[in-house]
């Protein structure tokens, strides 16, 4: 339920600002940069500045700032500044995530369960 409450306001406050917000269907827009919010059933952008919400998967290659939000499966090479929220969430480097299995490459452990975040977001070693 915050998953749901979290996408929800993450939308609210995309909209409120009167930000780009695209559609999409199956990862239709792989090439195309979001500077707003893409939404869909599986989203797959390339550079992601808001926020990036689908019901099964969402894939970036950067998330800026933001945050990205489904129930199934989430992937980005860079996560700063932002969120990772997902039953399965992998990572090269990603500042926070939360879900079931949480892989994470320069996080404080490669995987662990429930939660990860970059191991220099505390002032840890690059």
């Amino acid at each position: 339920m915050k998953k749901i409450m979290a996408a929800f306001f993450a939308v609210a406050l995309v909209f409120a600002a009167k930000a780009e917000c695209t559609w999409d269907w199956w990862m239709e827009s792989a090439d195309e940069d979001i500077k707003g919010c893409a939404l869909g059933i599986a989203t797959a952008n390339r550079e992601v500045t808001g926020a990036q919400v689908a019901l099964c998967a969402t894939i970036a290659d950067k998330v800026k700032a933001g945050a990205q939000v489904t129930i199934g499966y989430a992937q980005a090479k860079t996560v700063r500044n932002g969120v990772q929220s997902a039953f399965v969430n992998k990572a090269d480097h990603a500042a926070l995530q939360f879900g079931l299995l949480c892989f994470n490459k320069g996080g404080f452990l490669p995987f662990f369960v429930f939660f990860n975040f970059d191991k220099t977001m505390f002032g840890g070693e690059k």
